[in-house]
């Protein structure tokens, strides 16, 4: 029974060119994972403020919320491994600039609002087109267990990352310069693996504008009831609980008078989580558990953040961390890839960047939870933002209920009244 349900979570993996896309997302993302947290932490050293922190995200959150829905229309139009490629660089780049002005002694907030800004713009592009990969590398039937798998790809490099951000920055002869630095390499490798990969094929969409193919992916995905819950869900709950990262620095420094540097060193469950539940739930997606499972992960999550609010020691955030990232990595990971799953192949970039986008709305909200944080303390703020987590995720994730439990009785219906002309039609005994 564990051996065949084992076989179903990693079917996708049978695939040897999804499983290169998987080990190269997993080096690119080790990347972008210890950048989230060695610049909240460079950031919070400049000023020594939450909304400092906030400044030097909310970039991204401006990418992402113009630039991803349009990213989307592209990722349907354009190869996918030019794409990943031509991002990539630009990433690469932006790491080796900010490695410049630390260097030099020139890096301000502004500069990281800045840097923040141009990764967003190309994770706009790169996050939507991995996903989508999904489709060109596996068969029809596994691009939901494929996406999944993928996600998990995104999970594991947030059980490494922030650790390796934290060793990092304590070796003297390292610090916020050498994080850079390998960032930067690391991105350089996945780049040139890229070759090895299938340039993966634009979908079979007309060719209009591409404001008017965006204008039709949205009305495709509010046309969907339970696509419409789904992204809605994904967007709320994250702009509610999502920003937790940035008043991370501000809660050890203020509240439990540690270094900001240990920051990955203390956040570790969070990432263990995340990665042992985002592949447990890989088997999940499609199954009558899925939507039970999609609810308890919302909540987990808010619940998670809350909890951080009322944390007396900081020993006590280990189990917390661990309860968070195992919420928001299952909530995650069975939103996108039900949202894939239930979407048609045409339209899966543009429903892929519609996933991604409260990773941008997060960045606007917490850049008043980091003013509001310097106000009122973070650990009140935490007990806010969890709370309400949690009641958006109990009142859409019963309407999800609602809508995937009337699935089955609709179809019976129907197979009823397509079936009643010939009970009628039968010879009389």
């Amino acid at each position: 029974m564990l051996r065949a349900r084992a076989a179903h979570t990693f079917e996708a993996f049978r695939n040897g060119r999804f499983r290169l896309h998987w080990t190269l997302t997993v080096m690119a993302f080790m990347s972008f994972s210890v950048n989230i947290t060695v610049m909240p932490i460079l950031a919070y050293s400049i000023e020594e403020t939450n909304r400092s922190v906030a400044l030097a995200v909310a970039g991204n959150g401006i990418a992402w919320f113009f630039i991803g829905p349009f990213a989307g229309v592209l990722t349907d139009r354009i190869e996918k491994r030019r794409l990943i490629a031509l991002a990539q660089t630009a990433i690469a780049l932006n790491f080796a600039v900010i490695a410049f002005l630390i260097l030099q002694g020139w890096i301000q907030v502004l500069h990281l609002t800045i840097s923040s800004m141009l990764l967003g713009s190309c994770f706009a592009f790169t996050g939507p087109a991995r996903r989508a990969y999904v489709a060109d590398l596996v068969p029809p039937r596994l691009v939901g267990n494929g996406v999944a798998l993928l996600q998990g790809a995104l999970n594991f490099p947030q059980a490494v990352g922030p650790v390796v951000a934290s060793l990092l920055l304590l070796l003297p002869f390292v610090g916020f310069l050498g994080a850079y630095v390998f960032m930067a390499a690391m991105l350089s490798l996945t780049i040139l693996c890229l070759s090895l990969m299938p340039p993966g094929h634009p979908r079979d969409v007309p060719r209009g504008s591409v404001l008017r193919e965006l204008l039709l992916g949205l009305r495709y995905g509010w046309s969907q009831p339970r696509l419409r819950v789904l992204i809605s869900s994904l967007l709320l709950v994250s702009a509610l609980a999502g920003p937790y990262q940035l008043l991370l620095p501000g809660l050890l420094e203020n509240v439990f008078d540690i270094r900001a540097e240990i920051l990955g060193l203390t956040t570790w469950p969070l990432g263990v989580a995340s990665f042992l539940i985002g592949l447990s739930v890989a088997g999940v997606v499609g199954t009558r558990w899925s939507r039970w499972t999609l609810l308890a992960t919302s909540c987990a999550f808010g619940i998670g953040v809350a909890l951080l609010g009322v944390a007396p020691t900081p020993l006590l955030l280990l189990p917390v961390f661990f309860l968070l990232g195992a919420g928001f990595s299952g909530f995650l990971t069975l939103n996108t890839a039900e949202v894939i799953r239930q979407s048609s192949p045409e339209y899966h970039g543009r429903m892929t960047a519609l996933t991604f986008l409260p990773f941008g709305v997060q960045s606007f909200t917490g850049l008043g939870f980091g003013y509001l944080a310097d106000a009122v303390g973070e650990q009140s703020v935490f007990l806010g933002m969890g709370l309400a987590a949690v009641a958006v995720s109990l009142v859409l994730g019963l309407v999800y209920l609602r809508l995937t439990a009337a699935q089955p009785a609709a179809a019976v219906s129907a197979l009823r009244q397509s079936l009643g002309p010939l009970s009628r039609s039968r010879p009389q005994k």
